[in-house]
C-alpha cells in the first residue's frame, strides 16, 4: 500500500462519508473531536499508512489519566470507525485498531427520579411566560420517553391519533404512543401556538419554537429545553435535572409498571436491547 494520503484530509473525507450517511449531527460532532484528538497526538501531515497499532497505542497512553472510562471507550470506538472506513475504501489493508480493547465499562446507574418526583415536577408551577409551551416539553420528554433533541424536531404534522412519529439517531423513524396527559398538553398549546404566529405573520411547521423579544419560528434548541427542565424542577423544589434524567424515568417507571424490556427499547428508539437493560437494573436496585 503505497496511499500518503495525511491523516487530518482523510478524517475530514470520513466526516464527510458520515454526513452522506446521514449521522447525527452529536455523532459527527463526537467523530470530529476524537477523531482530531488523534490527529494532533500523531501530526496533521503523517500518511494514514503510518497509523500503526503501536501510534495508537501511545496516544491512548497519552490521555488524560482523570477522563473517564466512558470517555476512553468512545475515542476508541471512532479511532475504529475510522480505521475500517478507511480499509472499506481500500485506502489501508488492515485496520491498525484490531485488537485494541478499551477499559472495561463501569456501568452506573442513572440518578432516576421517582414517580412522585416527576409527578410534582410534571403538575408543578412552570415559572415561564410560556407555561402551556413549557408543558408540553415535559410531557414529551417523560411521557414519551424522547430525547431532547427529538423534542426539539417534533412538526405538528407528526401527531397522528395517540401516537407521534419521532425522527431519532441518524434519521432513524419510530412510532410512541402518546399518553393522555401529553394529548393534553398539546391540545391545550396548540391554539396559542396559533395565536403567536398570527400575531407574528409568521409560519413554521414545528410544533415548539422560540417566543420572545426577536420575532422568531427557529425551533427550540435543545439548550432552551435544557435551561426549561431545569427552572421548573428547581421551582418546584426538586434537584436541578436534566432532560435525559426524564427520559430515564420514562423507560424505569414504564418498565416498573410490567412493559416488557423489550418494547421500553422500541419505545426509546435504542438500537440495542443491551442499551435498555439498564431499566431493568435500576427497576431492581429501586425494589432492595
Amino acid at each position: 500500500m503505497t496511499n500518503r494520503i495525511p491523516v487530518l484530509r482523510a478524517v475530514q473525507m470520513y466526516l464527510e462519508f458520515c454526513r452522506a450517511r446521514n449521522d447525527s449531527p452529536n455523532t459527527i460532532r463526537a467523530y470530529n473531536s476524537n477523531l482530531l484528538s488523534f490527529v494532533s497526538c500523531i501530526g496533521h501531515e503523517t500518511a494514514i499508512t503510518e497509523i500503526t497499532r503501536k501510534r495508537i497505542r501511545q496516544y491512548l497512553f497519552s490521555l488524560d489519566a482523570s477522563l473517564k472510562r466512558t470517555t476512553v471507550r468512545q475515542k476508541i470506538a471512532s479511532l475504529k470507525s475510522f480505521c475500517n472506513w478507511l480499509v472499506g475504501e481500500s485506502l489501508l489493508d488492515t485496520s491498525p485498531c484490531e485488537g485494541i480493547a478499551g477499559p472495561r465499562p463501569h456501568q452506573e446507574l442513572p440518578d432516576v427520579p421517582s414517580e412522585a418526583d416527576m409527578a410534582k415536577l410534571i403538575d408543578g408551577e412552570i415559572p415561564s411566560a410560556y407555561p402551556e409551551r413549557d408543558r408540553v416539553i415535559l410531557e414529551l420528554l417523560y411521557s414519551c420517553g424522547l430525547r431532547a433533541a427529538e423534542v426539539a424536531g417534533v412538526n405538528v404534522d407528526d401527531f397522528t391519533s395517540n401516537t407521534l412519529l419521532v425522527r431519532g439517531k441518524g434519521k432513524k423513524e419510530r412510532l410512541v404512543p402518546v399518553g393522555r396527559k401529553a394529548l393534553l398538553a398539546v391540545t391545550e398549546w396548540l391554539p396559542l401556538r396559533k395565536k403567536y404566529l398570527t400575531e407574528m405573520e409568521l409560519e413554521t411547521p414545528a410544533l415548539l419554537f422560540s417566543l420572545g423579544p426577536r420575532e422568531s419560528v427557529e425551533r427550540l434548541d435543545v439548550r432552551t429545553i435544557r435551561r426549561v427542565v431545569r427552572a421548573v424542577a428547581i421551582a418546584n423544589k426538586l434537584p436541578p435535572y436534566h432532560p435525559h434524567q426524564l427520559r430515564h424515568a420514562c423507560g424505569t417507571h414504564c418498565h416498573d409498571h410490567g412493559m416488557p424490556i423489550q418494547v421500553v427499547a422500541q419505545m426509546l428508539g435504542h438500537a440495542r436491547l443491551s442499551t435498555a437493560q439498564i431499566y431493568t437494573r435500576v427497576s431492581s436496585v429501586r425494589m432492595l
